[in-house]
């Protein structure tokens, strides 16, 4: 089979090694498509000590070939999403239910000289554990599928902001997760304003069914919320990108009782401060995520099955393997939200 090995940043290369082998416990499948996450490409601009890395954990594809062991009831030519960030199921934290802070996720992540790491999405054949394989619908475009593990990291990020029906929620920036963020908002029943200063990305988000598009550069973002909510505010904020001064601008908007999720990556200068009253008198709440969870993605794989959101409009573009590289240099782009890459 073939691989697409990044040796350094900004490369990749295409080798060949032999199809692995697989366990009574394990899956072999036949990978259709992948996505190019945000975290991999943080990789293709350059992460120190990173390298050689095998990416790819947004997989999609069909069963070659189950093991005898597998519980699940899965065949050969079934159509599957991969969860590929391994959980060890034995930690502290996995034996709490709480298997998105497993402990030794990612423990290899630094590679010994000339060893490969990372999901191994970026191949034609993965092998995987039992757990890690949803089965999906045969009638859903697989390109669709690789959209389920970020879907499954949003479900966890709205079950943690508590929306409810006829409530308000915020979602901070307009990428693919700040988008998927509108349509299960949407779907829970709230009201969302998106705050985005990209013209195309506030256009894209009004089309996906979000009831306002806010430019934060040029309108007070707070009291446009204050002004649509009757001066109380948003009962949730979703903070997906825009850094420190997104969120300190969010926490503006919240209702009492209401709650923020830090769901988003942040930068070393994104540190805030808050007044401890704000907890203390307006009771409010702020979290984050990380990652999904084994139920999480198994809700994921339902949604997709059943074909409830229209993913199909965050894909921007699809590459063939041979061309990953271009595909990285457009998956980065303002104008892009998922870029795949179809085997």
């Amino acid at each position: 089979m073939k691989i697409a090995v990044m040796t350094d940043p900004g490369k990749l290369e295409i080798r060949e090694m032999e199809i692995p082998g697989f366990r009574k416990t394990e899956v072999l499948v036949k990978i259709s498509a992948v996505g190019l996450c945000t975290w991999e490409q943080k990789f293709y601009k350059g992460i120190p000590g990173s390298y050689p890395f095998l990416g790819g954990h947004e997989i999609s594809g069909v069963v070659e070939a189950v093991g005898k062991e597998v519980a699940q009831d899965i065949k050969k030519g079934d159509h599957v999403v991969v969860a590929s960030l391994t959980r060890c199921g034995e930690c502290y934290y996995c034996r709490r239910g709480l298997d998105n802070l497993c402990e030794n996720t990612g423990i290899e992540s630094k590679p010994e000289p000339g060893d490969l790491w990372g999901p191994g999405g970026f191949s034609e054949y993965f092998v995987a554990k039992g757990y890690e394989v949803y089965k999906i619908s045969s009638d859903i475009e697989l390109s669709i599928g690789t959209l389920a593990e970020p879907l499954a990291c949003v479900i966890r990020s709205i079950d943690r902001s508590r929306i409810e029906f006829g409530d308000t929620a915020v979602v901070l920036g307009g990428g693919v997760m700040g988008m998927i963020h509108v349509l299960l908002a949407k779907y829970r029943g709230a009201t969302v304003i998106v705050s985005e200063p990209d013209s195309s990305r506030r256009k894209k988000a009004l089309s996906l069914g979000a009831d306002y598009a806010v430019d934060p550069l040029n309108i007070d973002l707070v009291e446009f919320v204050k002004h649509r909510t009757k001066g109380r505010g948003a009962e949730a904020v979703l903070f997906t990108a825009g850094g420190k001064a997104a969120i300190e601008g969010g926490i503006k908007c919240l209702v009492q009782n209401g709650t923020m999720v830090i769901y988003g990556g942040t930068g070393s200068k994104d540190i805030i401060s808050i007044d401890p009253k704000l907890f203390h008198y307006d009771e409010v709440c702020i979290t984050g995520v990380t990652k999904h969870t084994k139920d999480t993605f198994r809700r994921a794989a339902e949604l997709i099955s059943h074909g409830k959101l229209p993913l199909n409009e965050l894909i921007s573009e699809e590459y063939p393997f041979d061309k990953i590289v271009e595909a990285f240099e457009r998956a980065g782009a303002m104008d892009t939200f998922r870029v795949i890459v179809k085997m």
